[in-house]
């Protein structure tokens, strides 16, 4: 009888620690879930701004910006080696008004956008795998969601 409840004791603790490294798993998996979400989201939004603000050129020969004073953290990322860095910026960064762009859907309420190379950049970076994306890379590829199997 002794060995039976000693098996039975043992079954629990290993159903426990099974269960703790599934749960663990799927917390884990959830959190990197979330996270490539709402990075998918800023960069849906730059695209979005993007030809929203081309079209705004086009028509008035001007950006929809307000002047202010731009974030460090943006202008930290814009530095040469950073995943955020396009050479052809010009360093002087501008908040959209986004009033001035109609119908926007955006994750997002502030995004500034550089003068010279029109290269948008989120107010909040998303971190992905240890790196702070402000903008899309210049590598980035534009991934359909329907072209993945749920």
């Amino acid at each position: 009888m002794k060995s039976q409840n000693g098996i039975t004791l043992m079954i629990l603790v290993i159903t426990i620690i099974a269960m703790s490294i599934i749960v663990g798993t799927i917390s884990y998996n959830s959190i990197n879930s979330f996270r490539m979400n709402a990075y998918y989201n800023m960069c849906a939004d730059i695209e979005l701004l993007d030809e929203k603000i081309a079209l705004y050129y086009l028509e008035n020969k001007t950006l929809p910006i307000m002047e202010v004073e731009e974030t460090k953290e943006i202008k930290e990322s814009m530095e040469e080696g950073n995943v955020n860095y396009n050479p052809n910026n010009s360093g002087k960064l501008y908040l959209i008004n986004l009033s001035e762009l109609s119908n926007l859907s955006l994750t997002n309420s502030e995004y500034y956008i550089d003068e010279q190379s029109h290269t948008i950049y989120s107010s909040h970076g998303k971190k992905v795998d240890g790196t702070v994306y402000y903008t899309v890379p210049l590598d980035y590829k534009q991934v359909n969601r329907n072209d993945y199997k749920q």
